[in-house]
């Protein structure tokens, strides 16, 4: 039983970390080319870090995109549009996955706490799944229109 799981997940993980990055990449491309919102990603060339992705990590930037929305009401407008990520606490999942980190894993955290982490009031935190990556750049478009 567990065995034979854990030797599948074994052997699809590259695969698994492909997708996951290409995917995180296009959708980070997609919120800093097309939408007003404030992304951050590693390889990205616009990052402080993309320097750091490439020479590390072979220009693969992982599965987390963040964003800004430039407001808290926004941040929600836009979660509770989605229709494709479900709203999680997880990362590295296959599942893409959205999460409000200011009121979720950093509730008890000072103001500047939050900030030395680069989480704000419209923070929304994105661990990119394996689906397909136009489906969810039409979700995230769609509900960007509606905030």
């Amino acid at each position: 039983g567990s065995f034979i799981r854990i030797s599948i997940v074994h052997k699809t993980i590259n695969l698994r970390i492909e997708r996951l990055c290409s995917n995180s990449y296009k959708l980070a491309k997609f919120f800093e080319d097309e939408t007003p919102l404030k992304v951050n990603y590693p390889s990205l060339e616009s990052s402080p870090y993309y320097s750091l992705a490439k020479k590390y990590f072979n220009g693969k930037g992982g599965a987390i995109v963040t964003i800004r929305t430039g407001s808290k009401e926004k941040a929600f407008k836009l979660l509770n549009n989605l229709q494709i990520p479900t709203i999680a606490t997880n990362i590295g999942d296959t599942r893409t996955l959205v999460i409000h980190p200011a009121s979720t894993i950093y509730i008890h955290n000072t103001e500047e706490q939050m900030e030395n982490a680069g989480v704000y009031d419209d923070t929304i935190r994105i661990s990119v799944g394996i689906e397909d990556i136009e489906d969810l750049i039409d979700d995230f478009s769609q509900a960007i229109k509606n905030i």
